[in-house]
């Protein structure tokens, strides 16, 4: 009975994925417009129209209360339209703070991100960002 009650344990263990073990890591989240996500390649700035991003990023550390990346930061000109624009990168090193939990959520996410520009700040780039959690969940602020 025992040996029954231990192979039953051992099978159940085996069929949850390993995502879903991972993802209660309480590790934060980046916040990407819709989706939460951990150590992402690419944060989209305007949710909107994706014509504003920091992208290539790699992420040389990452705890529960910040993490830095080196990457690009990207953005579509506009001219003489959006469609028609033309994009221009800078390198950056961003850091993501101030975690906080989104409803909803296992894990908190990081609500901040502060961007350092390596070469010419582009007008209009930002040197802070306020991100709010995802508009699909409820509550979200």
């Amino acid at each position: 009975m025992r040996r029954a009650i231990k192979i039953t344990i051992v099978l159940a263990l085996l069929a949850v994925p390993s995502a879903a073990l991972a993802a209660n890591t309480s590790q934060p989240q980046a916040i990407n417009c819709q989706t939460l996500k951990f150590k992402p390649q690419r944060i989209t700035l305007s949710c909107g129209d994706g014509n504003t991003w920091l992208g290539k990023l790699k992420w040389s550390s990452w705890s529960k209360t910040q993490a830095v990346a080196n990457g690009n930061f990207t953005a579509n000109n506009c001219s003489p339209s959006c469609v028609a624009g033309h994009t221009h990168s800078v390198g950056i090193q961003v850091t993501l703070s101030k975690p906080k939990t989104c409803p909803n959520q296992v894990n908190p996410a990081f609500k901040q991100a502060v961007i350092a520009y390596k070469g010419k700040r582009p007008n209009g780039a930002p040197l802070k960002v306020n991100f709010r959690c995802p508009a699909g969940l409820p509550g979200a602020y």
